[in-house]
């Protein structure tokens, strides 16, 4: 199931993803908070690393213009980074992903509720509007993608691999396993098939994106990560690729990457 929120906003800083992982979570708890402890248990627990049973993805519609602004990440960290500011027909689009009825459901209620909230005190983002949206069925053993938001794949080290000529062998294998791993925490086994990615038109992407506990652990105002973005087919059993389609590609897919539209 999908969905996209619409959201009115003046402007919106190049560093979010974290306040809408804040947003899901105030929207689970509103609906149901065993729940959304169920999905988000005490950070450093084991049940804390497992995968999240979505993706989403955040883009503006309409025109934007880039600026360099400061603006507070916590208490003790400024920075000076990219803002955007929008056209007041402009909206930006929050698309969610899971094929958990009950986490879409509880999201749904829970977004309902929350009228609007703020980003570092640099952007107000006001609801206008939920809906569901569309959801293809995959039934072949490939599929043509686009990235809604960039693909990371790195390797055991934290090295990021990306699907050049000279390193796609071992980007298809390191994304097998963490498919793999991720499958099984979501759905109790492993991958039914080998995966398959072959590159169509594709760039790299470079991700700035922060999180408290990130922030905390390296004094540093944020992370960045080299990323995948694109169009591309993907090979594999169907049962996969749709949960795949559903639940994103890669790592760090409950943080905003790794989202996938069929085209």
């Amino acid at each position: 199931m999908r969905l996209c929120i619409r959201y009115r906003a003046d402007t919106l800083p190049i560093l979010y993803r974290h306040r809408f992982i804040a947003l899901i979570k105030e929207a689970l708890s509103i609906s149901d908070l065993d729940y959304k402890n169920s999905i988000y248990p005490d950070e450093g627990s084991e049940k804390s690393k497992k995968a999240k049973p979505f993706c989403f993805a955040v883009s503006i519609s309409g025109k934007r213009e880039a600026k360099k602004e400061r603006f507070s990440l916590s208490e003790n960290i400024e920075i000076n980074e990219t803002v955007f500011h929008l056209d007041k027909n402009s909206r930006v689009l929050f698309y969610i992903s899971s094929p958990d009825y009950y986490f879409i459901m509880n999201l749904y209620n829970g977004l309902l509720k929350i009228d609007s909230f703020n980003i570092e005190g640099k952007s107000i983002i006001k609801l206008d509007k939920i809906l569901m949206a569309k959801e293809n069925r995959i039934k072949r053993q490939e599929v043509i993608f686009n990235t809604l938001s960039p693909i990371l794949i790195e390797n055991k080290s934290g090295k990021p691999l990306l699907p050049t000529k000279d390193e796609l062998e071992i980007f298809n294998r390191e994304m097998n396993a963490i498919q793999t791993r991720i499958i099984k925490d979501l759905r109790g086994d492993g991958l039914k098939d080998d995966l398959k990615f072959e590159p169509i038109q594709i760039k790299k992407q470079i991700v700035k994106h922060t999180l408290r506990g990130f922030r905390e652990k390296t004094n540093k105002p944020f992370m960045t990560l080299t990323c995948t973005e694109g169009v591309f087919k993907l090979k594999g059993h169907p049962e996969d690729l749709n949960f795949i389609y559903q639940t994103g590609l890669g790592l760090r897919t409950g943080q905003g990457f790794g989202m996938l539209e069929v085209i």
